[in-house]
């Protein structure tokens, strides 16, 4: 499971943000894994999380907006380790993504929540988005980055007191990253002899 496995020892990102944390995760680029390549292992996923009953279905269309749904959580989380908001055309592209998951408010124990406004599958995915409309209500939401290597993208939450982590693990992404600046940093200088 992606939830289980933290490169560079960081600590998961707190209850509720770590559901979409792993959601995210369950998409690794590095290592060309997907946890829900099939709608069936998106189904089992929300149900072993109490997302979805075991009975509930994800047909083909639900799967390809669960995919574009994940997609949009990595960007925004990327967009938070940028510190940079996504372009006004994708930020359009991505009100649409989230609102395939449309949500409510409720009161719970007298107090305002949001909550899915379906159920099934569907309203699993919406309980994710839920979570992301109050972590950034909370300002927790800030914290969870994807690392900015290229090939990496994983989901991770910074726990540094400066919010300034960049990379999943510094050992790992941080240090392609410096390798690869010292590489055209050489290379440039070569070429200017």
């Amino acid at each position: 499971m992606a939830g289980d496995f933290q490169p560079g020892g960081r600590p998961p990102a707190p209850h509720p943000l770590r559901l979409v944390q792993d959601f995210v995760n369950t998409e690794v680029p590095d290592f060309q894994r997907d946890d829900i390549a099939t709608p069936e292992e998106l189904a089992a996923w929300l149900a072993g999380r109490g997302l979805a009953a075991p009975t509930d279905r994800v047909d083909a269309a639900l799967f390809v907006e669960a995919r574009a749904l994940r997609a949009a959580l990595r960007e925004l989380a990327l967009a938070n380790t940028l510190g940079t908001a996504p372009a006004a055309e994708r930020q359009r592209a991505l009100d649409e993504t989230l609102r395939l998951f449309p949500l409510e408010v409720r009161l719970d124990a007298g107090r305002p929540r949001l909550v899915p406004s379906g159920d099934g599958a569907r309203g699993g995915l919406a309980a994710i988005v839920a979570v992301l409309a109050e972590s950034q209500a909370a300002g927790t939401w800030e914290r969870l980055k994807a690392c900015r290597q290229e090939t990496c993208g994983w989901v991770f939450y910074d726990g540094s007191r400066n919010r300034s982590s960049s990379w999943c693990s510094m050992q790992v992404c941080g240090g392609r990253a410096k390798a690869s600046s010292y590489r055209r940093r050489h290379a440039t200088l070569r070429s200017a002899r």
